[in-house]
């Protein structure tokens, strides 16, 4: 609805209660011009008669009568009623509610009676809230107009497709830039959302975690309870629906006692194999074990990779405590031994138990996830949890990852620190700073074996001397 509209609306209805009002002024006209004796005729001054006599002035004014110049009112009523007259003589009466002042309108306004006065509020708030709500919506499509203009500016080699035709590509570009900028911050803020990637990239400490992280990864469901391995009775909180609920506050304890091994394995230069052969253990294991610089098996386990081995692994190298190539030529047992690792880190024992028996054959100590139908006694350092939870095992494969990245830092920050007090590179290998000790232990050797025999020839010439 236009302006204009809205304006011939709140005429029209003034018009309608101006009518209204004439018809009782015009009464107390002719109740004023009608003759009577002096003593019967009282002039009126109530304020009702008052505001009556102005509303008669103005209204007839604009609706000009002829008895109106033969009423006998007083003289200020006459003059202004002339006034009026003349400022709108020859006008109709819509015309005329247009060239009012807003003192006027007011005027004859607050002089209806109060059924129209109620009435004519409530059309006048009906009419400010349509011509805010007009100005508002004019004000949007401004802005919004000016947004798409400014849209449009930045690409001004962009062609529009005509009427008719499908949008283009570039078409719909601007346009998803545009409804972006415009509604692309509505919606709810969702947070504390699972990001699967999160726990292999930046997995928690030991001191990170909680109960909390680990019901939410479902670590503490276990299986039926038809299926229940008595040994894992002190890791069992209880039993649900026929399914034993594992106690997560020993989870931890346990897996707090494994990362210290897997750190002090790490810290010392022991090799770690982690070893995940279900689907979606692959990068867990994968990244665990690049943190400390191990191994990882992640597909299928060859039965005798640790107890009989029939390939050695080509080439090999002596590394110094920082994993750095010495360059030292190797003996024949050293090259045809068997390399084996020092801890065997599994996801799945129930997977893995021909690698379990093979590390226990080996004399090889293994962490692994025991669940309520698995057997303890399968690894050296069990930890409660369920194995059968993708997110639970990549949550505890990748604390006990980021405790093997402390030990292995830790290691390499002890290397810098033997380097740098021998006065050599941090990137060299360790080789140049034994052969710098070598080298001192040989000049110590010449200068006491001088020593020693210069004593000797001075012992000879003392000898002779005597004789």
């Amino acid at each position: 609805m236009s302006f204009v509209s809205i304006r011939s609306l709140t005429t029209r209805a003034s018009s309608k209660r101006l009518v209204a009002v004439s018809v009782q002024a015009k009464r107390l006209q002719s109740t004023e011009a009608a003759p009577s004796t002096p003593t019967s005729a009282p002039e009126p001054t109530s304020a009702s008669s008052k505001a009556n006599v102005s509303l008669l002035s103005e209204t007839e004014s604009i609706t000009p009568s002829p008895t109106v110049k033969s009423s006998k009112l007083s003289e200020a009523t006459s003059n202004k009623i002339a006034e009026l007259h003349k400022k709108y003589e020859g006008q109709s009466q819509l015309s005329a509610l247009k060239q009012l002042t807003k003192g006027e309108f007011e005027e004859i306004l607050n002089s209806a009676p109060k059924p129209t006065l109620n009435r004519d509020v409530l059309v006048l708030e009906s009419f400010k809230k349509l011509f805010q709500t007009y100005v508002s919506k004019s004000q949007q499509e401004g802005e919004v107009s000016a947004q798409s203009t400014s849209k449009m500016t930045q690409f001004p080699n962009l062609i529009p497709t005509p009427e008719g035709e499908p949008y283009s590509t570039a078409e719909l570009a601007v346009r998803q830039k545009y409804h972006a900028s415009t509604s692309g911050k509505l919606g709810s803020k969702v947070r504390n959302v699972y990001h699967p990637h999160q726990l292999i990239i930046n997995p928690p400490t030991t001191n990170q975690l909680t109960v909390s992280k680990l019901m939410a990864a479902g670590a503490h469901l276990g299986h039926s309870t038809k299926l229940w391995n008595t040994s894992t009775q002190p890791f069992i909180y209880g039993e649900y629906n026929d399914i034993h609920v594992i106690d997560l506050d020993k989870t931890i304890n346990y897996l707090k006692r494994a990362a210290k091994i897997v750190e002090g394995v790490a810290e010392n230069g022991g090799l770690i194999l982690y070893l995940g052969l279900k689907a979606g253990q692959a990068r867990s294991v994968k990244e665990a074990a690049r943190r400390c610089n191990g191994y990882y098996v992640a597909h299928k386990w060859s039965p005798g990779t640790i107890t009989n081995s029939l390939q050695t692994p080509r080439p090999r190298m002596e590394v110094d405590m920082a994993d750095l190539p010495t360059g030292k030529s190797l003996s024949e047992k050293e090259s045809k031994s068997v390399l084996k690792p020092d801890l065997l880190v599994v996801l799945n024992p129930l997977d893995c138990q021909v690698a379990l028996k093979e590390a226990l054959q080996a004399s090889i100590p293994t962490i692994g996830l025991v669940d309520t139908n698995c057997d303890v006694n399968l690894v050296t350092y069990p930890i409660p949890a369920n194995d059968d939870s993708i997110r639970a095992t990549n949550l505890i494969c990748g604390v006990l990852g980021k405790a093997g990245e402390i030990g292995y830092q830790r290691r390499l920050e002890k290397v810098a620190a033997y380097k740098a007090s021998l006065g050599l590179d941090v990137n060299a290998p360790f080789n140049d700073a034994e052969n710098k000790i070598d080298e001192e232990e040989v000049a110590d050797e010449e200068t006491e074996k001088e020593t020693v025999d210069a004593g000797a020839s001075k012992k000879t010439e003392n000898a002779a001397s005597s004789e």
